[in-house]
């Protein structure tokens, strides 16, 4: 990448964002202006990066900061500004710092609106619509995963406390029903596996193979994850809650005036009722990322204290889901808006997901919603990224994968037999099996007879060993098992050096090798 020098430090030249999202994680983050173009400085060690972003071509709109440590310039801020991109700052513990973009909708009727609903019924109506949301949402999620788990139970439970919402009288009443349908909910998701890479799998603990329950056995709730699956939950939150504080704020609403969600300092409740709809989306998303992926890991760092946290790349890999959350929260900020809205006189004003902009347009919307996610691939064996297609990242993987099979299922074999023999119903003690194993062998040293009388000179075994074994590692047992009609079995242990079968197979083996060589 072409570099220029400022200060006597080089700096990659102006890049551009397709996505729009730019993650400065690591210590002693330095963002400031030289220039007019905006100068980032991150990352940790050999991993450290100095950027520049120019007005014009960044295409910046979210500026996500993963840190405590550095400083970020009143100049910088006011770039930010001048390109209309937002600036979000979440700590380590997942917890959102920061959260202010270009101003939004100013509608004050719609804000004295919102500060009284708590004394009137549109506080529990609202709150009424967004349960209910949230509840169907679970339902969707539990039904993404029946083949993985049982989730009758639980969709019975959310299905019955879905049908007494109609019946509340009160906010708290609400909140029970919500709060028995959560634990029924994650009950039901609690069992689901999480994949690790193969190097890893036996080194993790065992809390971390799992998806586990929500609450954390280190807090009184889900905010210090003890495994990763609730880390990378807590760490998407925090970006569904960003955009939550956002969208509140461009659709006209205060951010820290709830409905359903008490008054706290230094809490925006409005935007954590926003979120419940959309809560059930991020959970299904996250747990078909752990459950359909291997994880190494380094993805993953725990603290003295037990702590689990999510680490880069993964953060910034993460970080590619905000414009879909963006949509998803935007959608809802914007119907909240609609139902409280007292004047009536500009209803449905959809700022964020331009609906009524694409339903007034004869050719539709121009821009699709984002709905695919990034999913990423990882290498089965490091948990590194691989290429499309591919199910590991090198061929040092590739081989260990295939040693560690191979390893396995002559193991499983070896105990099949074991169990069969204990029963007394192994298969090769039946009349037929020895009949047809005897005509095999019998086939077998008549060949080797006859190859013997037409090659009579001595076999060097040592050889073998030395010259044909080596180029064996590459070429797995199956593939020399269909060359050579051997068992798999057989096959595996040449490949070990412990068997070395008769000369007549040592031209084919290697030739096999020689070609596996040559293409690899």
């Amino acid at each position: 990448m072409p570099t220029q020098r400022t200060s006597g430090i080089s700096w990659s030249e102006e890049i551009s964002i397709p996505s729009g999202i730019f993650v400065a994680s690591g210590y002693d983050l330095r963002i400031s202006v030289w220039r007019g173009r905006l100068r980032v400085e991150d990352g940790v060690g050999k991993q450290r990066r100095r950027l520049l972003l120019h007005r014009a071509t960044s295409r910046l709109k979210r500026l996500l900061v993963l840190g405590h440590t550095g400083f970020i310039s009143l100049e910088a801020i006011r770039w930010l500004a001048d390109v209309r991109a937002s600036f979000v700052q979440i700590d380590a513990d997942g917890r959102v710092l920061a959260a202010f973009g270009p101003p939004g909708t100013d509608r004050p009727s719609l804000r004295r609106a919102q500060a009284l609903a708590s004394a009137t019924d549109a506080a529990l109506e609202l709150s009424r619509w967004l349960v209910d949301a949230k509840l169907g949402a679970q339902r969707a999620t539990l039904q993404r995963f029946a083949d993985l788990t049982l989730v009758d139970a639980g969709l019975a439970t959310i299905a019955a406390h879905q049908d007494a919402l109609s019946a509340v009288a009160t906010i708290d009443e609400l909140r029970v029903h919500e709060s028995w349908a959560a634990g029924a909910y994650w009950q039901t998701l609690a069992p689901l596996p999480v994949r690790f890479a193969r190097r890893d799998a036996d080194l993790v603990p065992r809390h971390w193979r799992t998806v586990g329950g929500r609450s954390s056995p280190l807090a009184n709730g889900p905010r210090l994850a003890a495994n990763p699956a609730n880390a990378v939950l807590n760490y998407c939150c925090a970006l569904l809650e960003s955009e939550a504080m956002l969208a509140a704020r461009t659709v006209g609403l205060d951010p820290g005036l709830g409905v359903m969600h008490v008054d706290q300092v230094y809490r925006d409740s409005l935007a954590a009722d926003l979120m419940e709809p959309v809560r059930p989306s991020v959970d299904r998303y996250v747990i078909e990322l752990l459950t359909g992926r291997p994880f190494a890991a380094r993805d993953f760092f725990e603290t003295r204290a037990g702590v689990c946290r999510v680490t880069a790349p993964l953060t910034h890999e993460l970080a590619g889901t905000i414009p879909h959350w963006r949509q998803l929260v935007g959608r809802v900020a914007e119907d909240f808006a609609a139902r409280l809205d007292p004047s009536g006189r500009e209803p449905g004003r959809t700022p964020i997901s331009r609906r009524r902009q694409a339903e007034a347009r004869p050719t539709g919307p121009r821009h699709a919603a984002p709905t695919s996610l990034p999913r990423g691939r990882a290498c089965s064996w490091c948990g590194g990224p691989t290429a499309a297609g591919r199910k590991t990242c090198s061929t040092t993987c590739r081989l260990k994968v295939q040693e560690q099979d191979e390893r396995r299922f002559v193991e499983a074999g070896s105990q099949l037999q074991r169990e069969r023999w204990a029963a007394g119903a192994h298969p090769t003690q039946t009349a037929e099996a020895k009949s047809r194993l005897g005509a095999t062998q019998r086939t077998r040293r008549a060949a080797a007879a006859t190859w013997d009388r037409e090659h009579p000179e001595h076999a060097d075994r040592e050889r073998f060993s030395r010259e044909v074994v080596p180029l064996l590692g590459s070429i797995s047992a199956r593939r020399l098992a269909r060359a050579t009609g051997l068992s798999v079995g057989y096959c595996a242990a040449i490949k070990r050096g412990e068997r070395v079968p008769h000369p007549r197979w040592w031209q084919q083996l290697s030739a096999l090798s020689s070609s596996s060589n040559q293409h690899p």
